[in-house]
């Protein structure tokens, strides 16, 4: 049986490595990926993944047990993706899973996404952080838009403003309806 997080959280309070190790095994794939998929930088997004980490440890003395760890994390990596991704502006796509998700889930029949994954991914490199956030917790990790709402600290209308505003950005860009 597999021990939860609530009960990890519990062990890594009083210190103990090995729930903590487990924690890290269990959810670091998950954060290391959402990072990476708003950065688009796989060195910085290893280094924002360890962060994360670093801070579940320092606040796991003051864990409440009221939030879902996931939450938690897909929050602070977030928040951690969002500052490094406005201080150093990248603007460059290099995820072709991510292109090639996003494209499949946005496009309709009356507006044919796929010219090329170059464009597609020049179209998302040039979309906000913001937008760019939502549409990986979305479409890459499948996080409800209430839940998206939680961790972006917004409006379950404002996460679907932007969801629709990235893409329509997207049909733009691309050449498809207005």
């Amino acid at each position: 049986m597999q021990i939860s997080d609530v009960e990890l959280m519990r062990r890594v309070a009083d210190g103990d490595q090995q729930a903590f190790s487990t924690l890290l095994d269990r959810h670091s794939k998950m954060v290391l990926n959402l990072v990476y998929r708003i950065i688009l930088s796989r060195v910085d997004a290893e280094d924002i993944c360890q962060e994360v980490f670093e801070r579940l440890w320092i606040q796991a003395p003051k864990w409440q047990d009221d939030a879902k760890l996931t939450t938690w994390l897909y929050r602070v990596a977030n928040n951690l993706a969002l500052n490094h991704s406005q201080r150093f502006q990248q603007r460059h796509v290099h995820d072709d899973g991510l292109v090639e998700f996003i494209v499949d889930s946005a496009a309709e029949p009356e507006c044919p996404l796929r010219e090329a994954d170059s464009e597609v991914r020049e179209a998302l490199g040039d979309l906000p952080e913001n937008q760019r956030a939502v549409m990986a917790f979305r479409f890459y990790q499948d996080v409800s838009v209430k839940d998206i709402a939680v961790i972006m600290d917004l409006s379950a209308k404002a996460v679907e403003s932007l969801l629709s505003r990235a893409k329509k950005q997207l049909r733009v860009k691309l050449g498809g309806v207005k």
